[in-house]
């Protein structure tokens, strides 16, 4: 019997600041899926014309993405065909579509596939939360990277 392997190139772009929430599911995914890791952070040029799929997250920050991340996104040049996904943390995750807006607004305008989108709670001391302690102490916790694993080889398909 044969069997028809498909190897989807796929990196994943983020930034995470404060707490390392976005890093923590950003590197769960790459490790899932085998993606290549871009921490804008770190400022590596990422030449994302040779993937199939890509990745751009962050946490939260003002109702949107972080503005480095939104940036980066609408400077890139992606490949033709190419599909991408979103996600993010946030102290609320289900208000992800208003969060998500900005982000996938850039993306849409490049005529990409969006794949799928996922927003998981963070530890979150911003404003008022750090008023009272933070919210969502300890996430993303296990089951949440296991989440995001899930998401990841889902969008990636079945070969990963």
């Amino acid at each position: 019997m044969m069997y028809l392997v498909i190897n989807v190139r796929s990196a994943i772009v983020f930034e995470s600041l404060h707490h390392g929430n976005t890093k923590q599911v950003a590197e769960a995914m790459a490790a899932a899926i085998g993606a290549d890791l871009f921490y804008l952070r770190d400022r590596r040029r990422a030449d994302l014309q040779d993937y199939d799929l890509v990745g751009f997250g962050s946490g939260i920050y003002g109702s949107k993405h972080h503005r480095d991340l939104i940036g980066f996104a609408a400077r890139s040049r992606l490949r033709k065909g190419a599909r991408v996904f979103i996600f993010s943390t946030a102290g609320l995750p289900f208000l992800s579509g208003l969060w998500h807006r900005a982000l996938r607004a850039e993306l849409t305008k490049k005529g990409v596939t969006i794949a799928g989108e996922l927003c998981l709670p963070g530890y979150d001391t911003y404003a008022i939360f750090g008023l009272i302690g933070g919210i969502n102490r300890g996430r993303p916790g296990e089951e949440d990277l296991e989440r995001a694993e899930r998401f990841a080889r889902s969008i990636a398909g079945p070969e990963s």
